[in-house]
């Protein structure tokens, strides 16, 4: 009898123990939010938190104007531990998880028993910029919407280049009874034009701040970005007379440049110590081609750089030995920087010198005579061509033989031409055609103002044959950057390309392998790219690559259409290179 007692009892505990373990244990499936908040730092970089208010399916959060909250991390306690919490189909992790809190952002709770429950988490800002854009309704010019992101008190917005950004219209909406100003001027959604050339300041009043609050506009341009390579320890010395080439089969650039100012070790360099010197791009750094102390034999000035068709890079420069002040053309060959033809061939001192490797893999050098000499005024063009390592004169019969600026180059078509400055201030273009010097176009030019070129003259041609010419103007005391194309029957002006200021000779041109064509110019502000826009027939925006005054600077674009800009400031004479491309 007892033994059939304990049994029982037994039996009834173990029916107990099953009843209870099938029983739900509510916490186990619950989905709730104990809480949820931000942990963000303020400007002392103090972390401050900021507590949502849970109220059903629904989580807000409070949080300052200045908060960034386009990656928020989200610190949550859950009811049940065991939940997997989700924003679409990625695990968020509490205190860890970004997200961008722009627009409410819904999160899933699953349960053990697969359950779900979905909670939406808004912030909200008593004071604030709840959207900005630039929109094609408000714009005319515009062919499409661009909405910006607002992180904090900055607004980040990104136009195509095309894009005129000196009268745009921004649409935007605030919080109710915020009163907006750039300036002085009060803006009023959808109607205020702003020029956002540099960023714009709009100052935010409202009852609800102690201060106004500045939320800045920082525009930038959607597809390729001008990105520096590497930095500017590139050299060691302090430099000038910067020019670049661009490889033919590595696609990288060479600079040659003048070791000038201070040495690596802060001694200055003496003016028969002022020598050539070349580095070149591997890819993922800079090496010395040559000597990194110069290789040119003393004092040098006006350094060109070409490359020939095998990929041999020459340099031809002023050469300053024994104060003739010639023009000398050097190649590397063998791991040394040696002579083609004679050293100091030129029968004249050069005033302005250019240099290329034209049509048939032919050295080409071309300059203005700076004192007279046998058979040259002071001013003459003289031209010369190396044949069989012999220097021969190949000088055109001109109009005006006196010139003031010069350039040889070889156009993207494989032919060889010479862009021409007179001394009357009027611009030429000829193209080297069976071993002659023949016009394109009509020569001795101007712009339709009649306003006279001013001391240089650079030139491009495409891959096509379309050739091009750029100059400067003077009005005013300011360097107009002017640029005209032949058409095929005269010359026209493209646009207007910028103002340089009181930038003299600091401007760049050229063509890509497609035909787009690229300007380069400094003022006193920076350095400033643009292209050119076929269907506005204008440039569009230029975009700032470096700020601050300019020392020298080159912009060369490569075989496989990259554009590249070497730079030096006055403020530290050090090197530095850019490429334009769609990534780093």
């Amino acid at each position: 009898m007892k033994t059939f007692k304990n049994i029982t009892i037994l039996f009834l505990l173990f029916m107990a123990g099953v009843y209870t373990g099938c029983k739900k244990d509510p916490v186990m499936y619950g989905k709730g939010f104990e809480s949820f908040k931000f942990i963000v730092k303020d400007a002392l970089d103090a972390n401050k938190e900021y507590e949502g208010i849970i109220n059903g399916d629904e989580i807000v959060v409070q949080l300052p104007t200045e908060v960034d909250v386009t990656n928020l991390k989200a610190s949550f306690l859950m009811d049940n531990p065991r939940t997997i919490v989700q924003v679409g189909s990625e695990v968020q992790e509490s205190g860890i998880t970004e997200q961008d809190f722009t627009n409410p952002v819904s999160y899933r709770v699953k349960a053990e028993d697969k359950s779900t429950r979905s909670y939406s988490v808004r912030v909200e800002k008593k004071v604030a910029f709840q959207s900005f854009g630039f929109y094609k309704e408000d714009n005319p010019g515009l062919e499409e919407d661009y909405k910006a992101v607002i992180r904090g008190l900055i607004i980040d917005i990104a136009v195509h280049e095309t894009v005129d950004i000196t009268k745009l219209v921004a649409r935007f909406q605030t919080t109710t009874g915020a009163i907006i100003k750039v300036g002085a001027v009060t803006q009023e959604s959808k109607v205020t034009p702003n020029n956002f050339n540099s960023p714009v300041a709009y100052t935010f009043t409202d009852a609800g701040l102690p201060a106004s609050v500045d939320f800045k506009v920082a525009l930038s341009f959607i597809g390729p970005k001008w990105w520096m390579i590497g930095d500017k320890s590139i050299i060691g010395s302090e430099s000038s007379n910067l020019k670049m080439a661009i490889h033919p089969f590595t696609k990288y650039p060479y600079l040659v440049y003048i070791r000038s100012g201070k040495d690596e070790n802060g001694a200055v360099i003496p003016d028969e110590k002022e020598k050539i010197a070349v580095i070149s791009y591997t890819g993922t750094g800079w090496k010395n081609v040559g000597n990194p102390e110069g290789f040119s034999d003393d004092e040098s000035d006006l350094a060109q750089i070409a490359f020939d068709d095998l990929g041999v890079p020459y340099v031809g420069y002023k050469d300053y030995y024994k104060d003739e002040q010639k023009a000398t053309v050097l190649k590397y060959s063998n791991e040394n920087w040696v002579p083609v033809g004679n050293k100091n061939f030129s029968p004249v001192k050069l005033g302005k010198f250019s240099f290329t490797i034209g049509e048939f893999n032919r050295p080409i050098a071309a300059a203005a005579a700076s004192a007279v000499a046998p058979g040259y005024a002071r001013q003459a063009i003289y031209v010369a061509a190396n044949m069989d390592d012999q220097w021969n004169s190949i000088t055109p019969s001109i109009t005006n033989p006196l010139i003031g600026g010069v350039q040889v180059f070889k156009g993207l078509d494989g032919k060889t031409y010479m862009a021409v400055l007179d001394r009357s201030s009027n611009l030429s273009m000829y193209k080297y055609t069976d071993n002659t010097w023949k016009p394109v176009g009509p020569v001795s030019f101007r712009t339709s103002d009649g306003l006279p070129g001013f001391t240089s003259v650079i030139g491009a041609a495409s891959a096509d044959g379309t050739v091009y010419i750029g100059f400067q103007t003077v009005s005013a005391n300011q360097r107009l950057n002017r640029v005209m194309k032949f058409n095929g029957t005269t010359w026209e002006e493209l646009g207007s390309a910028g103002n340089s200021q009181d930038q003299t000779d600091k401007y760049a041109l050229a063509v890509d392998p497609t035909g787009k064509l690229y300007f380069g110019f400094a003022n006193t502000t920076g350095l400033y790219v643009r292209t050119f826009n076929d269907q506005t027939k204008n440039w569009n925006t230029p975009r700032m690559v470096v700020s601050g005054k300019i020392n020298a600077f080159d912009m060369q674009v490569s075989p496989d259409g990259i554009p590249y800009l070497a730079v030096t400031t006055t403020t530290d004479k050090k090197i530095t290179v850019y490429k334009y491309t769609n990534t780093k």
